[in-house]
C-alpha cells in the first residue's frame, strides 16, 4: 500500500474547518430568521387581537348606527399598535357573526350574520429570509386571527311613577284599574303597591319558572300569554326563596285570580332592541310596571269604567272612563352610539283618553251638564349614550314629552257644557273649553350612576305640574270660552267661580293628576325611570 505523506494531509482541517463555520454560519441565520418570524407572527397576533377587542367595544349600539364604527375601530386599534396596512381591505377581514361552542369547550366563530362576536384576520407580508431574502427578493405573508366577543352596553328604561310613594288615593285607582282590567277583585294597599314597585325580576326567572319555555325569545314571542299566566310565573319565581320576592307572594296571590282570558305577547309589553333577545335576560325589570303594562295590552283600546264615589257639593254622579289606547312598554336595549344618531331603544309614554261626565242638580237649583276629555299623545325617551368611568355609569336620554289637550263639552260631545236654574228650566249659562296643555321644550337627561349598580337603582328623572294646575291657569287667562245666556254677570261669575272650576280642580286632582302620574304623563313633561344598566364590561377574547 501506498504511504500517505504529511505533506499531502496539509489543508484539510482548514478546509473542514471552513465548512464547520459555513454550517455554524447557516444554523445562526436559520436561527435569526425563525426567531424573526416569531416575532413578527406574535406581533401580528396582537394587533389582531387588540382590533378584535376594540370592535367588540363598539358594537353594542344600534346596528343602523354602526355599521362601520366597528370596522374603523378595528383599523384604529391595529394602527396605533404598528400596524402598517389595512384591516378594512382584502385579504384583510374584520366581521360580524356569532359562535359555537363544542362538547370539549372549544368555541368556533360562524360568519352568520348575528351580532355576538367580531373575527379579525390581519395579514402582513416580510422577507422569507434576511440572508436569501435579501438576496432573491423571497417574500412570505404572516396571517394571525382573533375572534372576540361583542361587548353590548344597555339599559332597561321605563315610563311611569316611580309608585314608591303611592299614596291612599293611588292606591285606591290603582285597584279600579287593575280590578277591572283583570275581571276580580282587587283589594291592595298602597303598602302593597309600594312593595310591588320595589322589587324587580328578571325574563331569566320567568323563563326557568316553566320547563315548557325554553329561551327569552320564546317568552317573549308567546302568543296565549294570559294575565293569569304571567301572574302564576312570578308566583312560582317568588315561592323560590332564592330572589328579591319573598316580600310579595301574598300580593301575587291576590293577583293571580285574575279571569281575563284576553290573550297577548309578552314581546308587546317588553319591547327588547337589538343584540338578540336572550342579551337582556338577566336585567331586572320592575315588578309593578310590568303587571300594570300587561294589564292594559291585555285589555286592548277597550275603555275602563271608574266608579269615583267623589261627593262634591252634593254631586254623586260624576263618571269617568279611559281608554288606554296604546299602553306604556318596558324596554331594553343599546345606546343609540352617540347623541346625534338615530336612538333604537326607545321607551314612550301611554297614549290615552279620559272621559270625566257630570251630569246632577245642586240643590235643585243648579244644573250640570259637562264632560272633562283629556287627550294624551305619546311621550318618548331616546337612550343615547352609557359611558363608564371612575366607578360610575353615565347614562344620557333625550326625553320629548307627549301632547295634551282638555276639551269642555256636553256630555253629549254636541256641544259646550251647559249650566242651568231650578232643574234645567232656565239655561244660565255654556262653558267651552279647548286648549293645548304647554309642554317643555325637550331635554336631555343624564342618570350617573354610582357602583355597583344594583345599590344605586332605580333612578327616576322627571317634571311634574299637574293637569289641576294648568287648568287653573286656563281660566285664570280667559281660556274658558262663556257665554252668557240673558242673565246677570254677577250671578254667573258667582256659579261659574263657585260650582264649575272647583268642580274640575276635583275632576283633575283626584282622578287625572294621579292617573297620569302612575303613567308616567304629566303636562310638563315626562317621567323617565332607569331600571338597570349594563355598561358592557371588558371580556377576554373567544380565542
Amino acid at each position: 500500500m501506498r504511504k500517505t505523506s504529511k505533506k499531502n494531509q496539509q489543508g484539510a482541517i482548514g478546509l473542514f474547518g471552513v465548512l464547520t463555520l459555513m454550517m455554524a454560519v447557516l444554523f445562526v441565520a436559520v436561527a435569526v430568521d425563525s426567531g424573526r418570524m416569531w416575532m413578527e407572527k406574535r406581533k401580528l397576533q396582537n394587533i389582531a387581537d387588540m382590533a378584535a377587542i376594540a370592535a367588540g367595544g363598539q358594537v353594542g349600539g344600534c346596528a343602523e348606527n354602526n355599521s362601520d364604527v366597528y370596522r374603523m375601530a378595528a383599523q384604529g386599534a391595529a394602527m396605533a399598535n404598528g400596524y402598517q396596512g389595512s384591516l378594512l381591505a382584502a385579504p384583510n377581514v374584520v366581521e360580524l357573526g356569532g359562535y359555537s361552542t363544542d362538547e370539549g369547550g372549544v368555541r368556533t366563530f360562524l360568519a352568520n350574520g348575528e351580532r355576538r362576536a367580531v373575527h379579525v384576520l390581519a395579514t402582513q407580508e416580510v422577507p422569507s429570509s434576511l440572508i436569501a431574502g435579501g438576496i432573491f427578493n423571497q417574500r412570505v405573508v404572516l396571517q394571525a386571527e382573533a375572534v372576540a366577543a361583542v361587548r353590548t352596553p344597555f339599559a332597561a328604561l321605563r315610563a311611569g311613577s316611580t309608585a314608591i310613594a303611592i299614596d291612599t288615593a293611588e292606591s285606591a285607582l290603582l285597584n279600579s284599574l287593575l280590578g277591572i282590567v283583570l275581571q276580580t277583585t282587587v283589594q291592595l294597599s298602597a303598602a302593597d303597591y309600594r312593595g310591588l314597585a320595589n322589587a324587580n325580576i328578571t325574563l331569566l326567572d320567568l323563563v326557568k319558572a316553566d320547563p315548557t319555555i325554553g329561551s327569552v325569545s320564546e317568552l317573549l314571542g308567546l302568543n296565549n300569554m294570559t294575565i293569569g299566566r304571567l301572574m302564576a310565573l312570578t308566583l312560582n319565581v317568588a315561592n323560590e326563596g332564592s330572589n328579591s320576592l319573598g316580600s310579595v307572594v301574598d300580593v301575587l296571590g291576590k293577583l293571580q285570580s285574575s279571569n281575563n282570558p284576553n290573550q297577548f305577547r309578552l314581546g308587546d309589553v317588553i319591547h327588547i332592541t337589538n343584540p338578540d333577545s336572550n342579551a337582556g335576560a338577566a336585567i331586572g325589570l320592575n315588578l309593578l310596571s310590568l303587571i300594570q303594562s300587561a294589564a292594559f295590552v291585555a285589555n286592548g283600546n277597550n275603555f275602563i269604567d271608574l266608579p269615583l264615589g267623589i261627593n262634591l257639593l252634593g254631586l254623586t254622579s260624576i263618571s269617568s272612563r279611559i281608554r288606554i289606547i296604546e299602553p306604556p312598554q318596558l324596554v331594553i336595549g343599546p345606546p343609540a352610539g352617540g347623541i346625534n344618531q338615530v336612538a333604537c331603544a326607545v321607551v314612550r309614554t301611554a297614549q290615552l283618553r279620559v272621559e270625566t261626565s257630570v251630569t246632577a242638580n245642586v240643590l235643585l237649583v243648579a244644573g250640570v251638564d259637562l264632560k272633562l276629555n283629556l287627550e294624551v299623545a305619546q311621550g318618548r325617551a331616546d337612550l343615547m349614550e352609557i359611558s363608564s368611568e371612575n366607578n360610575r355609569t353615565s347614562v344620557v336620554v333625550n326625553a320629548y314629552p307627549g301632547l295634551a289637550a282638555l276639551t269642555l263639552t256636553n256630555n253629549q260631545d254636541s256641544g259646550p257644557a251647559e249650566i242651568t236654574l231650578l232643574a234645567g228650566s232656565i239655561p244660565l249659562a255654556k262653558i267651552g273649553l279647548k286648549a293645548p296643555i304647554a309642554q317643555a321644550a325637550p331635554s336631555t337627561m343624564t342618570f350617573e350612576v354610582g357602583h355597583p349598580v344594583s345599590s344605586n337603582l332605580p333612578m327616576v328623572k322627571n317634571s311634574y305640574s299637574g293637569v289641576g294646575n294648568s287648568l287653573a291657569g286656563f281660566a285664570n287667562s280667559g281660556s274658558l270660552d262663556i257665554k252668557v245666556l240673558g242673565l246677570n254677570l254677577g250671578l254667573l261669575d258667582s256659579v261659574v267661580t263657585g260650582l264649575v272650576v272647583p268642580l274640575l280642580a276635583v275632576v283633575t286632582s283626584s282622578i287625572l293628576d294621579p292617573l297620569l302620574k302612575l303613567l308616567g304623563i304629566n303636562t310638563a313633561g315626562i317621567t323617565i325611570i332607569l331600571d338597570d344598566v349594563n355598561s358592557g364590561s371588558s371580556q377576554g377574547l373567544i380565542r
